[in-house]
């Protein structure tokens, strides 16, 4: 499972003689061919290769890929992605499983390329699902497609049935206290688990009248991070498809933060505040250091020119760096080096898709929220 602290260790991995970033895609329903991975990495060499723009590049692809290719040549599939950080010389050799797709792609620089993995952080956040019933329920921790169940729980409320009189009446009280006492329950397991570790989006399915009253029961810390609630068929649907609701809820949320996001930012730009629009603002405030988040649109790419020395970067061309004077080489993609710098120096990186990534990419690609 990627976590944070395991990227930003990758991220910082560096070597002058040139670093292998290998991610593979892996089809579930391909698992039976041992030779389907080895054929997505041959198909990204290939395009890797007509792209290259300088002989360091294709050397360090020349150097590294017979080791990954035997590595690949004895690995069990499994998962969904497969992210391979290679350098000989500097004895780096990095694998790390994947339960979350990624594209087949390739690239070769004196880091590793890591942007596709800040993608799949931004994209499938940890968030906790409840699904209830006025008698039971299942709690569950979701983090990059996987999901482990935390707790079940089931009380004994009675169902309901004609007895008549003001004896049912009373009955019927004695049942809604019992589920309310259920659901209490319920909101004490979401609390304690917040409080071994905190969660931002609390999603909640289940029968109408059950979400209604969970939502009601849950106190303010709780009730604020709730970014959805859905229905469940409890008698058709499956554990599985009840899950891909809730994911379906995640990233609709998702997509809104994007949004609102991509309005501060150009509120900010427009007035003169804390804000900038486009790529070379975006990149002068990384190297900076002034980014507070960082907006990419998902597949931005850009060529640019990187210094040997003092790691200047810009998406330009220059022979000698204008800050140190140092050589400098082309970078096939000044977009991923940026996302590395801003996510190095503690800012957050948004990946941005939908409506949001379309009006971003007419932007160049790129905007920032600043710290100052």
């Amino acid at each position: 499972m990627l976590s944070h602290k395991e990227l930003t260790r990758l991220a910082a991995l560096k070597s002058e003689d040139g670093i292998l970033s290998t991610y593979i895609k892996v089809d579930p329903q391909l698992m039976y061919d041992r030779g389907h991975p080895l054929a997505q990495f041959k198909g990204a060499v290939k395009r890797f290769t007509r792209r290259a723009n300088n002989a360091r590049r294709l050397a360090t692809l020349e150097r590294e890929k017979e080791r990954v290719l035997r590595f690949l040549e004895g690995w069990e599939p499994s998962g969904r992605g497969l992210v391979i950080f290679s350098c000989q010389p500097a004895e780096i050799w990095e694998v790390l499983s994947l339960d979350v797709p990624v594209p087949s792609f390739v690239d070769a620089d004196t880091t590793t390329n890591t942007a596709i993995l800040v993608r799949v952080l931004d994209e499938y956040p940890r968030f906790v699902v409840a699904l209830v019933q006025r008698d039971r329920a299942r709690i569950y921790i979701a983090e990059q497609r996987s999901a482990r169940e935390r707790a079940e729980i089931t009380s004994g409320v009675p169902g309901r049935h004609d007895q008549g009189g003001s004896a049912q009446a009373r009955f019927e009280r004695h049942i809604e206290f019992l589920a309310l006492e259920h659901l209490k329950k319920v909101a004490d397991e979401l609390e304690q688990l917040y409080y071994e570790r905190p969660f931002n989006r609390l999603a909640v399915g289940g029968t109408e009248e059950a979400v209604k009253e969970l939502v009601k029961t849950l106190p303010q810390q709780l009730s604020r991070r709730v970014i959805g609630t859905f229905a469940v068929d409890f008698k058709h649907e499956t554990e599985e498809a009840m899950l891909e609701r809730a994911r379906q809820v995640r990233e609709e949320d998702e997509r809104r933060l994007e949004k609102e996001l991509v309005e501060r930012v150009v509120d900010a730009a427009k007035s003169g505040g804390q804000g900038v629009l486009g790529i070379e603002e975006a990149l002068r405030a990384v190297r900076e250091g002034r980014v507070h988040t960082l907006l990419v649109a998902d597949g931005a790419m850009k060529d640019g020119t990187a210094c040997l020395s003092c790691d200047y970067f810009a998406a330009k061309k220059f022979e000698r760096c204008p800050v140190c004077g140092g050589a400098a080489e082309p970078a096939s993609d000044i977009v991923d080096r940026a996302v590395e710098r801003a996510f190095l120096a503690g800012a957050h990186v948004e990946i941005v898709l939908g409506e949001a990534r379309r009006w971003l990419v007419a932007q160049g690609g790129m905007a920032a929220i600043l710290r100052y």
